[in-house]
């Protein structure tokens, strides 16, 4: 039988609670962050990191807007395939082949590719980020402007950012999704992974992602 947790939306990032406490399930980084300890989640042995890179698991714990005891990255799933039914509260196993469009990868993290007007774009899931995000702002130049927000990342920190509501095909699917537009601190990011859009944990509660780290594929369906 597949295995699945229990997930809960903690101030726009994807959570869920261990006996070890509350741990951040993004898949927008590449590696599992915390203290010295390995948490068992979905079958497998996940080895926490202190660091990675110039970013330290201390540094993200202090900036969270809540107390949380580690990060799980997709390198804890990367043999996995899971659905996402953020709206259910499930994370959970699939047994099988998922439908969808095989697409590079970025350091583990998954990609796809949607389209807002004419323009296709290359897309990160990220659950660490609780808006979606544009690279450039040219692409929502047929959208609803919604004015300013507040956000947070858990490597970025909290900032203000300009919004707007845009149609987005996502294979046969047409949603709305808010974006912010890319901030200065957030471009150098989305240039280093050459991708030109984040779809972060809202993006994840529209419908149910089906994500295979192995041969980097992702699916999605929605209501």
């Amino acid at each position: 039988m597949s295995q699945s947790i229990e997930v809960k939306v903690c101030d726009g990032i994807l959570c869920a609670d261990f006996n070890e406490g509350r741990l951040v399930v993004d898949t927008g980084s590449p590696v599992s962050l915390g203290p010295d300890m390995t948490v068992q989640i979905l079958g497998n042995a996940v080895r926490l990191s202190p660091s990675f890179g110039n970013y330290t698991w201390a540094s993200i714990q202090q900036a969270l807007p809540f107390a949380a005891v580690g990060l799980i990255g997709v390198d804890a799933f990367s043999d996995s395939t899971l659905g996402f039914d953020v709206g259910n509260r499930t994370l959970a196993q699939i047994d099988g082949e998922i439908t969808g469009n095989p697409e590079a990868f970025v350091m583990g993290s998954p990609v796809m590719v949607c389209q807002i007007g004419e323009e296709k774009l290359r897309c990160l899931l990220d659950t660490g980020a609780g808006l979606s995000y544009l690279r450039d702002s040219q692409v929502s130049v047929s959208g609803k402007s919604l004015g300013k927000r507040k956000d947070f990342h858990p490597i970025l920190g909290h900032f203000d950012v300009e919004t707007v509501a845009c149609s987005v095909m996502v294979g046969e699917h047409l949603i709305t999704e808010v974006f912010g537009i890319a901030t200065e601190s957030l471009m150098p990011l989305m240039d280093s992974a050459q991708i030109d859009a984040i779809l972060g944990t809202s993006f994840f509660e529209k419908g149910v992602i089906e994500i295979d780290f192995s041969n980097e594929v992702v699916g999605a369906t929605f209501d």
